[in-house]
């Protein structure tokens, strides 16, 4: 019987009472066995269906609800807890918030045994989906120890441990390199050809194409439309564009390897090597030159070290015998600390201020010339109409942009960002992309680590990237703009 929204609203409660409704009376009915794509703007509802159906609103997330929703035929609220649990699974948009243990197999392990599942099954069990979801070399590892896509991959794990009947996925392509994702379209293939129920909230498409049965397009907590896989898969490039959404068929990152070293006032890494302790070398770096200015990526698979570059560079993380030069002359790592500028992959750690515009004025020397940097910063980054609010209650995009606005407040020669894409729809991945091309042109070097490779297209000047312990600098011969051909 599959779910079914029956006229269901919800409105989150603030202090001051009901919030503006996060759904809208929607109808949607999803029989057993369909693989269903809810997708649309940051904001349009996708998490807020997702959260309905396995109780999470209003249970967990207070908010005022009419209408129903109805599991195998059955009101949510007429669904034990543990009636939902087994029904239905659910991967989190931040896996680590889904996390109960401490390491990768206990994790997989938990659900079953807060089940009552016998141990040899669960044993079995641990096999089969590590082997499903290519985690088996992960089972020994501890997950503070993982990147964040194989923090992705062990969550994907864990909620097909129960074999729920019901699949919720919140962005589960986040922080996925290429290898995994495919390995996530089979996952999603093999539970449609069980008969499972899979909903997917979703900005990126492209892993979906062949597996989908429907898209279901929102937009302000309303379903605008409800297309078939082969309506949708027969649209053109610019109908997705015009519609604010991702690419079901991107274009994919066209280079070759850069033709010599670059001119020498940009920074140039040399003798590097990484291991953490008790580990195999991790990457090694002979001689990598890259360029004063431009958009640099970072690529390779999970794991394979790009975020430890990037903090070597950074220097938050020592790099025995590495020699590290800006222009013509040393940085050492204190200098690096202090000279360069990181966006993290969650950017909230990183705000503290008690509005946005008081963000951008912590740190740099009180005055009219720093007070009008923020100013013209905020009107760059489209926040001036936020500048009273608080930083935490931007959205996704609104905070990498703060985020980016803080990195230029310190005017730094180096600004790095991990995975900034993540959970951003379409408008706001092409707005980040054209935002870090205008900071490149002002003189700094952007590098930036991604997976995805859409935002890769339309941003990147050079990538690099890590594969088999090494690393080699391309440049990108072609870039795709927004609505536009390919140009070289």
């Amino acid at each position: 019987m599959g779910v079914e929204f029956e006229r269901f609203s919800v409105a989150y409660l603030g202090d001051d009472g009901p919030l503006p409704p996060a759904l809208d009376g929607i109808d949607l009915l999803v029989p057993d066995g369909q693989t269903v794509l809810l997708t649309g703007p940051s904001g349009c509802g996708k998490t807020t269906a997702l959260r309905s159906i396995n109780g999470l609103v209003p249970g967990f997330h207070e908010a005022q609800v009419s209408g129903r929703v109805l599991v195998d035929g059955f009101p949510v609220a007429q669904h034990t807890t543990a009636e939902l649990a087994s029904r239905v699974g659910y991967v989190f948009q931040d896996p680590r918030s889904e996390f109960f243990t401490f390491d990768v197999r206990s994790e997989l392990a938990f659900p079953c045994e807060n089940a009552g599942v016998e141990p040899d099954e669960i044993a079995r069990r641990i096999d089969e989906t590590a082997a499903a979801v290519g985690i088996e070399e992960l089972l020994g590892r501890g997950l503070s120890k993982l990147s964040s896509g194989e923090k992705q991959k062990v969550a994907i794990g864990a909620a097909l441990m129960p074999r729920p009947r019901i699949l919720l996925f919140d962005e589960p392509s986040a922080n996925l390199d290429t290898e995994s994702l495919a390995m996530l379209t089979e996952v999603i293939g093999s539970l449609k050809a069980r008969g499972v129920t899979a909903l997917v909230a979703d900005h990126r498409l492209s892993y979906l194409d062949g597996v989908l049965d429907r898209a279901v397009i929102m937009d302000a907590g309303r379903i605008v439309a409800d297309l078939g896989a082969e309506d949708i898969a027969a649209k053109d490039a610019q109908w997705f564009t015009d519609q604010g959404l991702r690419q079901l068929r991107p274009e994919a990152v066209e280079s070759c390897p850069a033709a010599g070293p670059v001119p020498g006032d940009g920074l140039r890494i040399s003798s590097a090597a990484f291991a953490y302790p008790g580990h195999d070398m991790l990457w090694r770096i002979d001689d990598l030159c890259l360029p004063a200015r431009g958009v640099v990526g970072i690529t390779g698979t999970n794991g394979c070290g790009k975020t430890t570059l990037v903090r070597v560079i950074l220097g938050l993380l020592a790099c025995r015998g590495a020699r590290i030069r800006l222009g013509d002359a040393d940085w050492p790592r204190r200098r690096r600390t202090r000279e360069s500028a990181y966006v993290m992959q969650d950017v909230e750690y990183q705000l503290l201020g008690e509005s946005v515009r008081a963000e951008l004025l912590i740190g740099p020397e009180p005055g009219e010339r720093t007070l009008r940097l923020a100013d013209e910063l905020l009107a760059r980054m489209g926040l001036s109409a936020l500048a009273g609010q608080h930083p935490l209650t931007l959205s996704g995009g609104q905070k990498q942009r703060l985020g980016i606005a803080l990195a230029c407040m310190k005017q730094a020669p180096v600004i790095c960002l991990d995975e900034p894409t993540g959970g951003l729809d379409a408008g706001s991945m092409r707005a980040l992309s054209e935002l870090l091309r205008q900071v490149a042109a002002d003189g700094a070097l952007v590098l930036v680590i991604t997976h995805d490779t859409e935002f890769a297209a339309e941003t990147f000047d050079h990538v690099i990237r890590i594969d088999d312990h090494r690393m080699r600098l391309e440049t990108v011969t072609t870039r795709t703009r927004p609505g536009a051909a390919r140009t070289p």
